[in-house]
């Protein structure tokens, strides 16, 4: 049997991508709150400070990106084999606009990859063809509705230091 590649794609592994967004997410906290302080400009420096934050962690996310080819016999995830027969089952769902998430589940671990969405319909094939289950598991609701747990922890420390600044403003003037 002939090796052939059916795609490559460029993706982002998806604990890399949490460990990222929650490394920077007390730095962006710290962000809003010296914002807050401004009381004329404040709306204005919430849209261009934390905005330009925002897209420095996007850009840093960019740069963790991964190469994945999918081979007849086998998947290449960033330099990492994984042989077909020992993948067990799969599942693809769609949580954001422009990427997919494909969740492996292997012999031995499962893996998470965030992966361009225009390659859906070649991957769901290349599984099919490979005869390999489509599962999907508790866990998958995670993967898919996860990255919404960041905007309400935002929304939940923007609360809080709204309160500590309405406790400080008023603390400081008594």
């Amino acid at each position: 049997m002939r090796n052939y590649t059916i795609c490559v794609t460029k993706g982002y592994n998806h604990k890399t991508v949490l460990k990222i967004v929650y490394y920077w997410l007390p730095v962006f906290a710290f962000i809003i709150l010296v914002c807050s302080y401004f009381d004329k400009y404040r709306y204005t420096l919430y849209v261009t400070v934390v905005g330009s934050t925002y897209g420095f962690i996007l850009n840093k996310l960019k740069k963790r990106v991964i190469h994945i080819a999918f081979c007849n016999d086998r998947i290449i995830i960033d330099k990492n084999e994984i042989p077909i027969s020992h993948i067990k089952e799969y599942h693809i769902s769609v949580p954001l606009n422009d990427l997919i998430i494909l969740r492996l589940k292997t012999s031995n671990k499962t893996q998470a990859i965030y992966i361009v969405k225009e390659k859906h319909e070649i991957i769901d094939h290349f599984f099919k063809d490979a005869h390999i289950p489509n599962r999907k598991k508790f866990n998958d609701y995670y993967l898919q509705y996860g990255h919404l747990i960041l905007p309400f922890a935002l929304l939940l420390i923007c609360a809080v230091i709204n309160q500590l600044y309405k406790y400080l403003l008023y603390a400081y003037e008594c």
